[in-house]
């Protein structure tokens, strides 16, 4: 659970992916909502997930606009801004809205107003292209570096499923790293193989990129050494890599290895700057 103070200004969660603008002091909370109810409701409409399930509730004040984060690639099909609705789960059924703009990562919504239970956003289309994020949980043992890789969907609830899977280990000596995205977008539901050319092992050999409401594969990895970089590469079915990143030995074995949860973006939309503002902000799990 998530819950923000926040003067006049605009913001973005950088857990979520939610940003909102408000012209005065508002107090909104939210938290990420599982999908699985609502699969065989979406598929009947012939609609699948666009970005996170959110229950959004405001406990002070409105929003002027909401930006719902998503995770489809609107390049390589930029029909699809027409097929994006806001799903609203409601107590006694489901209702649509209109997006009043789409972006890359996100869907604008003017002066929202939220249901008590959830606000989704929804895409008609099944095969479609998609933004991905790469997520790898690494541990130093002895001689031994032991790590998993996982692939998720951007602005997606995949990576807090992932913290929650992880939990135990963090608290062993686990180590987060949020690694560059893969160069381009990538076909839902596809697999790529993971090549590491120092690695002793590699279990399963291929990682698929799952749906929103599917929890995520991942590869474990096994290096015999600690002493070197982790090279680390995703390969598709034709043979052209997707995805190429590298650990630095000093990185992965530095034991400080903070992670920005919330910071203020009002600066954003005009040079890209962001101010850190965490320490304004309550944050509740």
């Amino acid at each position: 659970m998530f819950r923000h103070r926040t003067p006049k200004g605009s913001y973005e969660c950088t857990v979520s992916g939610l940003r909102w603008l408000c012209e005065r002091d508002v107090i909104l909370k939210y938290h990420f909502r599982n999908w699985e109810p609502y699969s065989q409701l979406l598929k009947d409409m012939q609609y699948t997930q666009g970005g996170p399930l959110l229950d959004i509730t405001m406990e002070l004040g409105e929003l002027e606009e909401v930006h719902l984060p998503h995770f489809v690639c609107l390049g390589t099909n930029p029909s699809l801004r027409n097929e994006m609705k806001v799903l609203h789960v409601e107590e006694h059924g489901v209702s649509f809205e209109e997006v009043h703009e789409v972006t890359r990562f996100h869907a604008k919504i003017l002066h929202p107003k939220f249901s008590a239970i959830s606000l989704i956003l929804r895409l008609l289309s099944w095969n479609i292209d998609v933004h991905c994020d790469v997520v790898l949980y690494l541990a130093v043992k002895r001689s031994t570096v032991i790590s998993r890789l996982y692939l998720l969907l951007r602005n997606s609830s995949q990576k807090e499923a992932v913290r929650e899977r992880e939990k135990d280990q963090l608290s062993q000596g686990y180590k987060e790293f949020l690694l560059p995205s893969p160069n381009g977008p990538l076909k839902l539901n596809s697999s790529f193989a993971f090549k590491n050319p120092r690695s002793t092992s590699i279990n399963p050999e291929k990682i698929q990129l799952l749906p929103a409401d599917t929890t995520p594969s991942c590869c474990q990895m096994i290096m015999g050494n600690t002493g070197v970089d982790i090279e680390m590469e995703l390969i598709g079915d034709d043979e052209r890599t997707v995805w190429k990143s590298v650990v630095s030995k000093d990185v992965y074995s530095n034991d400080s290895h903070p992670i920005c949860k919330f910071v203020f973006v009002d600066e954003v939309y005009k040079t890209g700057y962001r101010a850190n503002i965490s320490s304004s902000c309550d944050e509740e799990h």
